[in-house]
Formats: structure tokens, C-alpha cells, sequence
């Protein structure tokens, strides 16, 4: 047996292989020997000299260790249904079948990671008796993911996850309607449970998005996350400025960048890289920003491509226009989440009665303010304040 993880998936889509790939250096990062293609084809750019079929049996057949990564393709490709495609999982999934069927279920080498959801009723009955990781719901998943594979691979200097993203905890959130989506995406940023480390939060004028981010700010310092913030709006923020703000709040934390001036970007992406607790980094306004050039470049070109590196670092960056991440390095990390009126009065009853008791008995007819400031959540906030003090 080759003393080694072999991670089993389907290519799927880019998000799913990017996925898979964030897991293999994640377990790279506590010193295990990892078997995946993509690792192989960057060390091997002509890819294996016996071919990719004999290549994935092999790591099938000899692995000490596999993770077979959870996904409805692979499992149809287990299953024999579906649409043709995916050799290599196809080939992989037979072998496991008949392995299984030999140890007569005793299986000590294969275990399922799911990345995504995937309902139970999609994985194959044979697979569910053993335990599911799921290493992308919190610290202990992956801990508890990491110590098995150490476990079948006899490494035992196998360390806890470099960077530990606190669990979620109550937010009582100072608006309307933004719960479900924005504001969930927000919690799932900073509990690390999501393989996209970059929000980008889209409106217009109003909808909401500095109240958000100000209060991503208050939530991630009530974790203990680490927070720099930065306000684009009303223009004359240059880069000396940033690499100053990063050096009067990060400052401990970056001995290079702060020790040699705090003015060199170079030093400050090292010691980003080098960080391993979680810090969440803001951007408010950016449509400002798009119009300094120098500064756009920075963020899009420089800053953004230090994600995935910087493992410890989650950004969000908001503004009427937000930076364009087709074509880049970092787009597979990345979510955009757009900002829309609030137009049904059901989604402001809550926040009306917290914020104004009393308020319903004033006599006004919500639709209509609603109807007056198009759904504006700053409009029908101010709205309501001059109506609850009148």
C-alpha cells in the first residue's frame, strides 16, 4: 500500500474541482501525502507516462487512505446512471464497489467528505453505513477528518487546522428582509464553512450594503476575528493609505510589513500568507475605487489574488458597481450576492415593530410608504422615523 490519501471525485464543474483542490491543500498543510490529479498535473504537466486510467486504478487499488469526495455525479458514475462521462470516477467507483463486497463490509480505508450538500437519498445505500465528513462545517469536522487519515497513515505529528474560524453565534441584525441570504452568507464567511473566502455585495444607493458590512464588522469582533475596514466613499483614499490602516490595525500581527515602514505590498502579502487566525477585511464603496486606478489594480490584481493564500483572510467588498471576477485567479472563491428593493410589506413588519413599538397604532398604511420609496430600505427607515417621532 502507497502510504497516502487518495481523494476519488468527479469533475464536475469548476467549483466542485476548486473544492476538491482547497481540501488537498488543506491536508497537505498537516504534512499528508495527498494523491490527486490536479497535484499531479501541476508537479507533471504532461500528466502520468502509464495514462490517467492506469494512474487513477493504481491510486484506487494502493492507497492507504481514501476520501471519496461526495457529489451526485459521482455517485451515478457508483450507480451506473446518469449521463456518460467521468471515466476516471466511473473506474474508481468499481473498484470500491468490488472492495467493499470482498471485505465483506469491513472497510477500513474509505470514507465519504462532503463539500456540498448532497441529499442522503442521492448516495448510494451502500455507502451511507460509514461515517461522512463534512470538513467545510467547522473546526472539528476537519480536525476529526484530519486525525482519521493520520490515523490510516500512521503520522502522528498531524497538527489542528491552522487557522480556527470560531462557531456562529446570535446577531441581532438592524434591518429588513436581509436573513436568509445576505446576512447567512455573511455567518457562513466567518464560521469558515464555505470554500468562498471573497463576498461582493452589488446595489444601488440605499439597499443596505454599508449597514451590512457594518455590521459584519461588530459581528466578526464579537467572534474575536480580527477586522480592517475600509471606506472608498467620498473619494481621496490612495494606497499609502490603506498600508496604513493595515499597519494601525494588523500591525502586531505583520512584523515584516510594519517593521521595514509599513509602505512595501510585497511584505504585506507575506505576512498575510503567514497569519493563521482569521481576520475579515472590508471594502465599502468600491464604485469610488473603480475610478482610481491605481487602487482598483491593487485590489483586483494584487490584494484579491492573496486569498487563496491567505488562508486566514475572508473580504468582503461592497458598492454600487463591484470588481469584475471573470478571467481572474481568484474567481472560484467568490460570491456576489446582489441587493434588491424591499417591496412587500411582510418583510418589514419585524423590524418596524422593533424598532418603533407602537407604530402599527399611528394609523399608517405601510404599502403606501412602501410604494412611495420603492421598497428603499434608507427611504423607508427614514420614513418611518419621522412618522414614529411625529
Amino acid at each position: 500500500m502507497r502510504n497516502q490519501v487518495f481523494l476519488s471525485y468527479r469533475h464536475e464543474s469548476v467549483e466542485h474541482s476548486r473544492a476538491v483542490l482547497q481540501l488537498g491543500e488543506a491536508l497537505r498543510r498537516e504534512a499528508i501525502p495527498v494523491a490527486l490529479d490536479q497535484f499531479y498535473l501541476d508537479e507533471n504537466p504532461g500528466g502520468p507516462d502509464e495514462g490517467w486510467p492506469k494512474w487513477c486504478e493504481d491510486c484506487a487499488n494502493e492507497s492507504a487512505c481514501v476520501l471519496i469526495v461526495a457529489s451526485e455525479g459521482w455517485f451515478s458514475a457508483y450507480n451506473k446512471r446518469g449521463e456518460p462521462g467521468g471515466l476516471g470516477s466511473a473506474t474508481e467507483a468499481d473498484i470500491f464497489r468490488q472492495v467493499i463486497w470482498d471485505e465483506k463490509g469491513n472497510n477500513e480505508r474509505i470514507r465519504l467528505a462532503f463539500l456540498h450538500q448532497v441529499p442522503i437519498d442521492k448516495v448510494p445505500v451502500r455507502l451511507r453505513p460509514w461515517h461522512h465528513f463534512k470538513p467545510y462545517a467547522g473546526n472539528a469536522e476537519l480536525e476529526q477528518l484530519i486525525r482519521w487519515v493520520g490515523s490510516r497513515l500512521d503520522i502522528q505529528s498531524t497538527k489542528s487546522p491552522p487557522v480556527r474560524w470560531p462557531p456562529p453565534t446570535e446577531f441581532q441584525l438592524d434591518c429588513a428582509d436581509r436573513e436568509k441570504t445576505e446576512w447567512q452568507g455573511i455567518v457562513e464567511l466567518l464560521a469558515g464553512r464555505s470554500s468562498k473566502r471573497i463576498l461582493l455585495i452589488e446595489g444601488a444607493s440605499g439597499l443596505g450594503k454599508s449597514l451590512l458590512i457594518r455590521h459584519a464588522a461588530t459581528y466578526a469582533k464579537e467572534l474575536g476575528i480580527l477586522v480592517v475596514s475600509f471606506d472608498f466613499k467620498g473619494g481621496g483614499v490612495d494606497l499609502p493609505a490603506i498600508l496604513g490602516q493595515f499597519d494601525l490595525d494588523l500591525g502586531m500581527h505583520l512584523p515584516n510589513f510594519s517593521r521595514l515602514g509599513a509602505n512595501k505590498t510585497h511584505l504585506l502579502r507575506k505576512d498575510l500568507r503567514a497569519l493563521r487566525r482569521p481576520i475579515l477585511i472590508t471594502f465599502d464603496g468600491y464604485e469610488e475605487a473603480a475610478r482610481n486606478e491605481p487602487i482598483a489594480d491593487w485590489l483586483c490584481q494584487q490584494f484579491l489574488n492573496e486569498i487563496e493564500t491567505a488562508i486566514g483572510l475572508v473580504v468582503i467588498v461592497a458598492g454600487q458597481t463591484i470588481p469584475r471576477s471573470a478571467n481572474t485567479s481568484w474567481s472560484q472563491l467568490t460570491r456576489c450576492l446582489l441587493l434588491e428593493p424591499i417591496t412587500e410589506p411582510e418583510h418589514w413588519e419585524s423590524w418596524i415593530n422593533r424598532r418603533y413599538p407602537g407604530f402599527c397604532h399611528k394609523g399608517v398604511h405601510i404599502p403606501t410608504v412602501l410604494m412611495i420609496a420603492q421598497g428603499n430600505p434608507a427611504v423607508v427607515a427614514a420614513s418611518c422615523e419621522a412618522i414614529a417621532e411625529s
